[in-house]
């Protein structure tokens, strides 16, 4: 099994990188032999979408026109088993880098689907994603919303969790300390339903 984390927030040793990495070692305390690797946003080269070159998306299946990393981070995900993305909420929305990534995504995905004429299959479709949401003061579950809207989009499969907040795994200050939305308690329920969904795949 092969694990791929994706943090979106601008410091790499934040509330969102702990809860991230917390539901990948979770997931591998199931899966002793799993790889993984977690992708920090902060790190990578991300131009904003420019839409215009959308003629390029729609005529090149699931490529982009920008020479960045966007479509190294696209290839790790094609080779993933398993995708944990989180991302914190900033001021009223994820941070600039990270929702510039977002934007990239959906529009190789949205100009080859919409306008393209390609029978090509997309390299992510289906894929198993755990979802993580952060904020400071404010409600984490925003950002768990964005995140699964973004998943589905792309025709991912975003797995919740039976008990709140349903979605994903949410933090809210410091998370080592947040009793309302016990992340570390929701880390283990969310992977174990990602493995459970694994082993139903495998059937």
């Amino acid at each position: 099994m092969q694990i791929l984390g994706i943090t979106g927030s601008m410091r790499k040793n934040s509330h969102t990188h702990t809860l991230v990495n917390q539901v990948v070692n979770d997931l591998k305390a199931l899966e002793p032999d799993a790889k993984s690797e977690i992708v920090h946003i902060v790190d990578m080269d991300i131009q904003p979408c420019r839409v215009i070159c959308s003629k390029y998306c729609s005529s090149n299946p699931y490529q982009c026109s920008l020479a960045d990393d966007v479509m190294e981070i696209l290839r790790k995900m094609a080779q993933a088993d398993a995708l944990i993305i989180g991302t914190p909420l900033y001021f009223r929305a994820p941070p600039a880098k990270f929702q510039a990534w977002v934007e990239r995504m959906i529009s190789i995905f949205y100009y080859h689907e919409v306008q393209g004429g390609s029978d090509a299959a997309s390299p992510i479709k289906g894929k198993l994603c755990g979802l993580v949401g952060v904020a400071e003061y404010s409600n984490p579950h925003q950002m768990l919303e964005y995140l699964h809207d973004f998943c589905n989009v792309l025709k991912m499969k975003p797995i919740g969790i039976e008990s709140f907040p349903y979605l994903g795994v949410a933090g809210q200050g410091d998370v080592g300390k947040d009793m309302v939305f016990r992340p570390f308690e929701k880390s283990k329920e969310l992977a174990g339903a990602i493995f459970k969904e694994m082993k139903e795949l495998k059937r």
